[in-house]
């Protein structure tokens, strides 16, 4: 009777990768294996040899390494603290004006004035979230 296929995490599968690797195997073979083992659970195949040429490289650990992406060019102090100014100057500025006058995407600029700033927009006008969740409390 044949087993039931494990579910494995990546990290696993991934050192399964560096294991069969160091052994010799190519990475044809080490995918098949994979497949044998975790079945619809497997790692995609150019993962498996994304991971080969890692470790060729000289890469040890089977651990995703945050911040490997892109870093922020436009959700910084200096921008955050323009748009705060922005809108404490007239409550009613659009997220397109912020956008605009600040050289900035339409998307790093509702970024900033929602989620770094906590501004929602209320009737047209920019209201700091605390002010809008102190109002439902007086509501109740």
């Amino acid at each position: 009777m044949a087993a039931a296929p494990v579910i494995g995490t990546k990290e696993e599968q991934r050192a399964v990768i560096r294991f069969l690797w160091s052994e010799g195997m190519c990475g044809a073979d080490i995918y098949r294996r994979l497949c044998a083992q975790y079945g619809e659970n497997v790692l995609s195949r150019r993962s498996v040899y994304e991971w080969i040429e890692k470790f060729k490289r000289g890469r040890t650990s089977v651990r995703h390494e945050e911040g490997a992406g892109r870093p922020s060019t436009s959700t910084t102090d200096d921008n955050i603290e323009r748009v705060r100014e922005l809108i404490l100057l007239d409550r009613r500025v659009t997220v397109d004006y912020v956008a605009n006058h600040l050289q900035i995407s339409h998307g790093s600029a509702y970024t900033i004035i929602h989620d770094r700033l906590g501004f929602r927009n209320i009737c047209a006008k920019w209201v700091p979230k605390q002010v809008m969740e102190e109002d439902d409390e007086q509501k109740r």
